[in-house]
């Protein structure tokens, strides 16, 4: 039995008790970003294409070549056409622009992709798209007293908008206008959504007509 299961034991047994257990002492493990996949990765599907067309011709020479198949090879002909060429302007102008696009690829593959997710605050390895943390505000907003419906409307990894139709409420302290009821969402929302990730959220506020 090795020293994490016995010590995992443990603290079930003291938390089954009612005990407190004391956090461990143990850095967190490394966090895995969520990312897209890079940009690159389109240009080399586009080349794995290129390479594959060219294999195509090559098999294709090879058949006719054997006799295994009818008309005239392919790739002479390009081999022809491409002698007797010499420096010229033209040729160092697409030279340069090969060369070119192949630093771009380059950076593009060691660049890593785009993050997806928010990051969740704590020592869990916890991430949440941005439309998960848009819903969780719009459903958050939707339950508070005032509010007669809410909707995100747009979300990102670093901005929410949530729009809200608010109207008036009574309280044991007499009647709340709109405009309080919006300011409460954006408390509320703050305190118990925002926190999560250190996302902003935005509240529109449309009043109901009296």
């Amino acid at each position: 039995m090795s020293m994490q299961t016995v010590e995992q034991g443990e603290q079930s047994e003291q938390i089954a008790r009612g005990e407190q257990v004391a956090p461990s002492s143990r850095p967190p493990a490394p966090r895995t970003q969520p990312r897209r996949a890079p940009v690159v990765v389109l240009a080399a599907t586009v080349l794995a294409l290129v390479l594959i067309g060219i294999a195509v011709i090559a098999v294709r020479d090879l058949l006719v070549s054997q006799g295994w198949a009818t008309g005239s090879p392919l790739a002479p002909a390009l081999v022809d056409g491409s002698d007797g060429l010499r420096a010229s302007v033209g040729l160092a102008i697409v030279g340069g622009v090969v060369a070119l696009a192949g630093l771009v690829l380059i950076w593009l593959g060691l660049r890593p992709g785009r993050r997806t997710h928010l990051r969740v605050r704590g020592d869990a390895d916890l991430w949440l798209a941005p439309g998960a943390f848009a819903a969780l505000a719009q459903e958050t907003a939707d339950r508070l007293p005032g509010v007669m419906s809410a909707d995100s409307s747009r979300s990102t990894r670093r901005r929410t908008v949530v729009d809200i139709v608010v109207g008036e409420r009574s309280t044991p302290d007499g009647p709340q206008g709109a405009a309080a009821v919006a300011d409460h969402v954006r408390a509320v929302l703050d305190e118990e959504v925002g926190w999560l990730t250190g996302a902003s959220i935005k509240v529109r506020a449309t009043e109901v007509p009296r």
